[in-house]
């Protein structure tokens, strides 16, 4: 959205910002309910920040990347695969044992996609 919004709204520049934080559904190791531990290994706190535009200014300003492709996949099969509720405890994840085999049989097809549309062979 913000590289289609610089690409149409010439000299603009959006701050894009994102995070995640999962620490509130950590809990320490338990044999069972291992799903806990993977949640975490798999969706770990992070964050990020990028200024998005178009046309630099000469002499002013110098891309340092460019922004070639975005997407995103839901994953077919996968409904129910990760649950959420939300407990006095805090956050309870649950991971069916497919998580990991849903994420690796899709990962080619997935990758192949964004080749294709940045136009790498």
């Amino acid at each position: 959205m913000a590289k289609d919004f610089a690409e149409n709204n010439r000299c603009a520049r959006d701050l894009v910002v994102a995070s995640e934080i999962t620490c509130v559904t950590f809990r320490p190791p338990d044999e069972s309910h291992v799903d806990g531990l993977v949640g975490s290994a798999l969706f770990g706190d992070g964050a990020s920040a990028v200024i998005v535009g178009s046309d630099p200014k000469p002499d002013q300003e110098e891309a340092e990347f460019e922004i070639c492709w975005s997407g995103e996949t839901i994953l077919p099969y996968s409904d129910g695969a990760i649950d959420g509720h939300l407990t006095k405890a805090g956050l309870m994840f649950h991971l069916l044992k497919d998580v990991p085999r849903l994420i690796s049989k899709n990962m080619d097809k997935t990758l192949h996609q964004s080749k294709t549309n940045v136009g790498s062979p």
